[in-house]
């Protein structure tokens, strides 16, 4: 058995993700046809005060994990707060504990192909707030926002990071049960109480055997049984962009991660689209893996992925022969408190987060490739 260190254990560091909220597991789901909406039938909309020419970048996504759109240990004081963070503070200088430093390495590591996270969190934070972009330039609208702003470039990085935290990841995970419509219907639902100001907002992550990719949802038609979701695309600025739903089916036209590239579009079933609600971007999170005081032990998180077509994965067993993760085609989760989740990629190899709890000391983690290009296994 293969004993590690409770902390950030690293294997294979090589993110290539624009990433959005994770999810622990996702079905098989298999592909669907785009789909066409009947455009007789009687439209009913509900939106936010949003529009993407105006309060959407009009800078397109980018690389991240280089200063100044890259975490720093001042950044994780805000996500964990710093009687998680630090050993120490003394006028005002933290001095982390290993592990954090660890997980500002990865964590940039993985902000290296896109910050489609952070554009599609940001962008809703700051629309129609003139005090808050005033502290960033002295503009009126989220477009006229000029991509050269330290400051800017830093929130960018630190709400893409906020995907890492288990709340978040816990909130998004409660909407992969349901159907493509429940969605569109939750999304209707709540910008209907955009009027009176008591709508929640969230950011839409999407997941296709071509990738993942998080944006932004603002506005809904429904269509007879249809739906229209429009959306902020943080790879098309400027463009309106929507996302058709009939039932348990969606599609998005020209949908790629990459705007040079020349997909024709992503199509999915339930398991393949989420909503993170703005509200569980609140920190400070909690950091299981940090050290605690008067605790002598910490979780574990590990993390892995790849560059090429390899989806790859980790599989677990503890001291007791416990099993975390896919063996033979199917998920397991026998180690209580443990958690096993992909992030939205870029590629079509998305980066894996586990942790395990304190208890956990002794186990094997082997990585195994789990799906091609060519299976056209959707499950990310």
């Amino acid at each position: 058995m293969k004993r590690l260190i409770s902390g950030v254990a690293t294997a294979i560091l090589l993110f290539s993700a624009c990433s959005s909220g994770g999810n622990q597991t996702q079905p098989d789901v298999p592909d669907v046809e785009p789909v066409v909406i009947d455009d007789t039938q009687e439209t009913i909309t509900k939106s936010l005060d949003y529009t993407p020419e105006l309060d959407g970048f009009s800078f397109e996504n980018f690389g991240g994990g280089e200063a100044p759109a890259a975490l720093t240990v001042n950044m994780v004081r805000r996500l964990y707060g710093d009687h998680q963070v630090c050993s120490e503070v003394v006028d005002n200088q933290c001095t982390p504990y290993p592990v954090v430093l660890q997980l500002i390495q990865q964590a940039n590591r993985s902000m290296a192909a896109g910050l489609c996270e952070g554009f599609a969190v940001l962008t809703l934070r700051l629309a129609n707030d003139t005090q808050s972009l005033n502290e960033y330039q002295a503009v009126s609208k989220v477009s006229e926002l000029v991509k050269d702003d330290p400051r800017l470039l830093s929130e960018l990085a630190y709400w893409y990071t906020t995907q890492f935290a288990f709340e978040v990841a816990e909130e998004a995970e409660q909407y992969l049960s349901l159907s493509p419509a429940q969605i569109a219907e939750t999304l209707s639902n709540d910008f209907s109480d955009a009027v009176s100001a008591s709508s929640v907002g969230y950011t839409l992550g999407l997941y296709s055997e071509a990738g993942g990719h998080a944006v932004t949802p603002y506005r809904v038609d429904q269509v007879g049984n249809q739906w229209r979701i429009y959306i902020y695309d943080s790879n098309w600025p400027n463009q309106e962009r929507w996302i058709d739903v009939d039932g348990d089916q969606w599609s998005y036209d020209l949908a790629a991660t990459n705007p040079n590239d020349t997909s024709s579009g992503w199509s999915g079933s339930t398991g393949t689209m989420e909503l993170t609600p703005m509200t569980a971007r609140k920190g400070p999170f909690t950091c299981p893996f940090c050290p605690h005081e008067g605790e002598t032990k910490s979780g574990t998180l590990l993390t892995v992925a790849a560059t090429g077509d390899k989806q790859v994965g980790l599989q677990i067993t503890d001291s007791k022969n416990n099993r975390l993760g896919w063996f033979d085609g199917v998920f397991v989760n026998e180690i209580e408190g443990a958690s096993y989740r992909y992030l939205i990629s870029r590629g079509t190899a998305d980066p894996v987060l586990v942790y395990l709890p304190p208890e956990v000391e002794t186990y094997t983690a082997d990585v195994a490739a789990t799906t091609t290009q060519e299976t056209s296994d959707p499950r990310l």
